[in-house]
């Protein structure tokens, strides 16, 4: 009698045997609830939370595994002595050698069983046999009683809980021992079908079990010998990666304990599903003892006169792998329940590699638990939920997971011999498994004269890097003409037109703009997405980098001719710019970019509202910058300025100061001699953008150019627009006179062209000067002008604006600080309902330190801390002004090491932009920091730094500041001598 394949035994975490138990198969053993509560020294109301230790004394098992009770795995003592089980699942594989209990439920009064445990009196690194005879069931419980037969042999006692009771061939296991009592020489068992009906795993370990024996009784299921010719391919010898994808895949197999076990593998030709499938099915094997069967279905087969296995094919090929030779009956339906059977009293893995539809597999599909099955396709089968399949969708691998595979194939010490040409080369693959296998293979067989960095030179240089993918008849241009091949003709078109986009996810409107027939668009897309020749990013597409190249290489074969293919550019171009149009309109209606798109497009996105046009700039603003790359590749030259032009409003919005310089350059460079307007309009973006970046002299010249041609051009509201944000400019530059001046010029201009808007925007820049200037009543009546103003027109950013800037002034004031609080708190509401983010961030921010001069400093800190993080999100300008706030209130706090790394790296910010106010604040904060530190004469040098900018910038608060610091430190200084 041998228990050793099966018994386990049980201890607490520090090694001390507790108890027995039975090994289940699938990393599950089985025992008694109270073995689990005495090991984890618990109470047994609650499946307890811990780790029990599990041995495996007859295997080669190099120790314990850790074990927890599995979800559906317990069962404790109940108050009429029922019950008693629990399932624990291993942290880690059960050892090689360990087999699954053959579990029964045919035990008979009067029989003899047998039973092992570990005895709490005897050496407990080797357990002892006991027996004992059945007598039948006691205590109305389910409880079995079993009477030793023996007067003085061992009896079944404490330490034998949770072990097996077996016939005497150890051939059926009937139960576990849940009580023993020594003294009377009786015992009891949980039979294992009573454990079944409470516990899943239990009842589907014991169905397992009972499979071998139903087959045996079973005429029609008798075997000359199981076919070979579908067994399943060997494990792959380097396969590398998808560690989560089996690990969840293992999970979800072994938790279904109901309904049939189908999972489908989908993606794109040469992620490696199928290598996955083989290498999951040799995991799972011990699992599935009858078999593991590969059938390719193939669906993707080179070839134009291919076609895919038909259903009777497969069905016969599967009969026959299993029972011999089956007779071809010429009914499908028949076939299918035969197969069908077969699954359900057996335990196979059957991987159906390659599937080209649901319809095709259909009647391969289980209907009951037992096996499993694996179903790999390069399209989505929707339809496998109606079965009740679980869908993975596979992607490429990261850049680590590339290298190690890159690495396997060539060898560690080739891949040594330069690591940043194999991250460059599995980048050029896109992360291809495929892609890469291929590389590596030809990087391993050309060890000698071809250092990686050349094949890494080469690839960068390849016009067609498909063709360089290829090794003997493997080539990753075959896998994707096969795909294609299976596309319809509208499918098609979209398909290589694709290829015309700039790298990036593609909204279905732009996509939709590629093809001829809008109206067949979002059937295509669906077609291309169920093939996994694009990926649904939540109604984006993506296509692999590699499936880009294809699809030039399509449209290059299918649609020859260039002018074709700058038509089609030129369609695209101008989608993106009717709807950045269109979002920029709604963002600013009161100034409209004057420009229109060439034709009606019938599908554009919905940019009606601020929050839409916002999360639509955001959204696109990749492909927005990148369409410059397209225009200029196809000629189109007007799109490098009109598409930029158009993003100006939500580039500011967004503090993209140095892209959006970059763009209106480019933008610059192509309108000049083209369109002197276009000209004009990219040197009043580009005056804003430099005036943000610091460079307030080229601001104040660009701006001027723009000025000067729309006064030429008669374009009066223009002309005004640029006076007015030149006042701003001339302010930075130390001209407090000529900026007021170039304000309220600009002020009366836009009153005498009855241009509301305008005159809105120079009343908050004179408050703006006169808040700066620190004439805080001024700015104040400034400010409630233009808010008038803004609310006739309805431009709530507008309100939004004025009331955060008021804040701003009442929070500086020394008696109306608290009226800031509600007046912000309202701002940021507006902000938020417009979904202006920078907006928000810096009202925030000016809201939280209201709050700390006001005394709440707890409410301070956390209002600044969200500030800060929604600026860095934004990369706003007013990130360092956060900074000066959040230096503040830790010096309030005591804490004043953190304010000076604070005020420290805003200065890093404010400097290079010469920024000085905010200069000025932060020397007048670090002078606060550096005393707090008893570092009186680091404070006095920022001191005086503050008080030289405050007085240049003729700020008289922060003059009076300034000198009220630079006393306090010469204060704090030693006496001399």
């Amino acid at each position: 009698m041998n228990f050793t394949r099966w018994s386990v035994r049980v201890g607490d975490p520090d090694g001390t045997i507790c108890g027995a138990g039975v090994y289940l198969g699938r990393d599950l053993v089985l025992t008694c609830a109270h073995v689990v509560t005495d090991a984890l020294r618990v109470g047994p109301a609650d499946a307890p939370v811990g780790h029990v230790l599990v041995e495996f004394p007859g295997t080669a098992s190099p120790g314990p595994v850790a074990a927890a009770v599995t979800e559906g795995g317990w069962w404790p003592v109940g108050a009429r002595q029922e019950g008693d089980a629990a399932v624990l699942r291993l942290t880690a594989p059960a050892p090689a050698g360990a087999a699954p209990a053959p579990l029964s439920a045919n035990w008979r009064r009067g029989e003899t069983v047998w039973a092992y445990g570990y005895p709490r009196h005897r050496d407990l690194s080797a357990g002892v046999h006991a027996s004992a005879t059945v007598t039948g069931e006691t205590m109305g419980t389910g409880w079995i009683q079993l009477n030793d037969r023996h007067g003085n042999g061992v009896e079944i006692q404490q330490g034998f809980s949770g072990g097996g009771v077996c016939d005497a061939d150890g051939g059926q296991v009937f139960g576990i021992v849940v009580l023993a009592l020594r003294a009377e020489r009786m015992s009891w068992l949980l039979p294992v079908e009573l454990i079944a009906e409470r516990l899943p795993p239990v009842r589907e370990a014991l169905a397992a079990a009972a499979i071998p024996g139903q087959r045996a009784a079973e005429p029609e299921l008798e075997l000359d010998g199981l076919g070979t010719s579908y067994e399943l391919p060997a494990d792959i010898r380097d396969f590398t990666g998808r560690a989560r994808e089996i690990a969840e895949l293992t999970e979800r197999i072994r938790e279904n304990t109901v309904g049939p076990a189908i999972h489908s593998i989908a993606g794109m030709g040469g992620l490696g599903k199928t290598k996955l499938a083989v290498h999951l099915a040799h995991k799972l094997a011990p699992d599935y003892p009858d078999g593991q069967l590969l059938l390719d279905l193939e669906a993707h087969k080179a070839g134009a006169e291919h076609r895919p296995l038909t259903t009777e094919h497969a069905l016969l090929a599967l009969l026959q792998a299993t029972l011999g030779k089956p007779q071809n009956i010429g009914d499908v339906t028949r076939l299918g329940r035969m197969w069908r059977d077969v699954l359900r009293r057996r335990r196979l893995i059957v991987v159906l590699d390659n599937a080209a539809s649901h319809e095709q597999i259909a009647a391969l599909l289980p209907e009951h638990p037992g096996s499993l099955i694996l179903v790999t396709s390069r399209r989505r089968l929707d339809e496998l939920g109606v079965e009740g399949a679980v869908p993975m969708a596979l992607e490429e691998f990261d850049e680590e997971t590339s290298v190690r595979l890159f690495t396997a194939v060539v060898g560690e010490a080739r891949a040594g011999t330069d690591p940043g040409a194999v991250r460059d080369i599995v980048r050029l693959c896109g992360y291809l498994p495929l892609a890469i296998r291929v590389k590596a293979a030809l990087a391993k067989g050309r060890q000698r004269r071809y250092p990686l960095a050349r094949i890494r030179d080469e690839m960068a240089r390849e016009t067609d890097r498909l063709k360089g993918l290829r090794v003997g008849d493997l080539s990753i241009n075959a896998v994707f003409s096969t795909s294609y091949g299976h596309l319809g003709a509208h499918e098609r078109e979209l398909f290589r037109r694709l290829g015309l986009h700039p790298p990036g996810s593609v909204s279905l409107e732009a996509a939709a703009a590629l093809v001829d027939d809008a109206g067949a668009a979002d059937d295509a897309i669906d077609a291309l997405i169920t093939e996994s020749l694009v990926d649904d990013e939540g109604g984006r597409l993506r296509l692999h980098d590699l499936l880009r190249e294809f699809a030039r290489e399509r449209l290059a074969a299918d649609e020859p001719g260039w002018e074709r293919h700058r038509e089609v550019a030129e369609r695209l171009l101008d989608f993106y710019l009717a709807a950045a149009l269109a979002a920029q309109r709604t963002l600013v209606p009161a100034r409209p970019v004057a420009d229109s798109p060439d034709p009606e497009h019938a599908r554009l996105p919905d940019v009606c509202d601020r929050k839409a046009a916002l999360a639509w700039f955001r959204a696109e603003r990749e492909n927005l910058l990148r369409c410059a790359a397209l225009a200029e590749e196809f000629g189109l030259t007007s799109y490098v300025w009109r598409i930029p032009r158009a993003m100006g409003h939500f580039l500011a919005l967004a503090s993209e100061t140095d892209v959006a310089i970059k763009a209106y350059q480019a933008g610059l460079t192509a309108a000049r001699g083209r369109d002197r307007r276009a000209e004009a309009d990219l040197n009043a973006l580009l005056g804003e953008a430099y005036r943000v970046a610091g460079r307030q002299d080229d601001a104040l010249r660009a701006l001027s150019a723009a000025r000067e041609f729309y006064e030429g051009a008669g374009e009066r509201v223009a002309a005004a627009d640029m006076l007015s944000r030149s006042g701003y400019v001339r302010h930075n530059l130390g001209d407090r006179d000529g900026a007021v001046d170039d304000c309220e010029r600009a002020r009366s201009e836009f009153i005498e062209m009855a241009d509301l808007f305008g005159a809105a925007e120079a009343l908050y820049t004179l408050g703006m000067l006169c808040r700066l200037r620190g004439d805080h009543s001024q700015a104040l009546v400034r400010l409630s002008a233009a808010l008038d103003l803004f609310d006739r027109i309805d431009y709530s950013l507008g309100h939004a604006r004025c009331l955060n800037l008021m804040g701003v002034v009442l929070r500086l004031s020394d008696d109306r600080h608290l009226e800031a609080i509600p007046i912000l708190e309202r701002a940021e509401e507006l902000y938020e309902a417009a979904g202006d983010i920078r907006g928000l961030a810096h009202t925030i921010n000016n809201r939280a330190s209201a709050l700390g001069i006001a005394g709440r400093i707890d409410e301070a800190v956390s209002a600044n801390e969200r500030a800060l993080e929604l600026l860095r999100r934004t990369r706003s300008f007013a990130y360092p002004d956060a900074l000066l706030v959040a230096a503040d209130l830790r010096s309030r706090q005591g804490d004043h090491g953190t304010a000076e790394r604070r005020l420290r790296e805003a200065l890093a910010y404010y400097q290079p932009a010469q920024a000085r106010f905010g200069q000025a604040r932060a020397h007048l904060l670090l002078s606060a920091a550096l005393l707090g530190q008893g570092r009186a004469e680091e404070a006095l040098v920022q001191a005086r730094e503050s008080l030289t900018l405050y007085t240049e910038l003729e700020t008289g608060n922060g003059v009076r500041q300034a000198k009220a610091a630079e006393a306090a430190c010469l204060a704090a200084l030693p006496a001399a001598g």
